[in-house]
């Protein structure tokens, strides 16, 4: 029941459309949160298309090393 009300709470906020659309949204990802409702209703996040995420640009790191570094040298 707390979540039942928890949900009414955020119509009450918010308004029956976006909070219908968040529930929407929640329920194609199959992720059935109040809390997570809640959150997408904060960020403001319901009335905008997902987006994809951004591959991060790729740096060497500090510990990579070429491919050479590990042949074994034989004597000839």
């Amino acid at each position: 029941m707390r979540q039942v009300y928890r949900l009414l709470g955020l119509v009450r906020r918010h308004g029956a459309e976006l909070v219908d659309e968040a529930c929407r949204r929640a329920l194609e990802a199959e992720a059935v949160n109040v809390g997570l409702i809640d959150r997408m209703l904060a960020r403001g996040l319901d009335g905008q298309p997902a987006e994809p995420p951004v591959a991060p640009v790729s740096t060497p790191t500090r510990f990579v090393r070429d491919s050479k570094d590990f042949t074994i040298r034989r004597p000839s």
